[in-house]
């Protein structure tokens, strides 16, 4: 499996990965599914949160925002989140980078903290121009 641990309860990996769960349980368990795929996982026994945002794209800044949220209020009730998109490589690292941002680390701190430990990570440009345009709003709001 390609899941891989960000933060002790944020988890980034594909949508191959959230299937597996079902069958493969990690050493910590995941009780959240954060879906960005267009794919929804058949998961019986975890609850998932379908939140698809289109591949290879730049996206809007209340987009990010809305998904940083979600992220953020499935973390708050001391659940453990795997974010996964289709492969993994692009979208799951974006939104867990975003993440991370919204905690106060800038977008590059961020994105090298993902990518060391997510080594599957191949952020796409444009979606991550999206992240950079929406975590530059954020800080003009602070």
């Amino acid at each position: 499996m390609a899941m891989d641990w960000i933060l002790h309860r944020l988890a980034c990996g594909s949508l191959d990965d959230a299937v597996a769960l079902a069958t493969h349980p990690p050493l910590r368990t995941i009780n959240r599914v954060l879906t960005l795929s267009e794919q929804i996982p058949l998961l019986s026994t975890i609850h998932t949160h379908y939140a698809p945002i289109p591949d290879e794209t730049w996206l809007p800044r209340d987009l990010w925002q809305a998904r940083v949220d979600t992220l953020r209020m499935l973390l708050s009730v001391e659940t453990t989140v795997l974010v996964h998109c289709r492969l993994g490589h692009s979208r799951s690292p974006a939104l867990c980078a975003a993440y991370l941002v919204s905690c106060g680390m800038s977008c590059d701190e961020a994105r090298a903290l993902v990518e060391a430990r997510h080594p599957d990570a191949r952020i796409h440009h444009e979606t991550w121009r999206g992240v950079v345009d929406w975590a530059g709003e954020q800080r003009g709001m602070a």
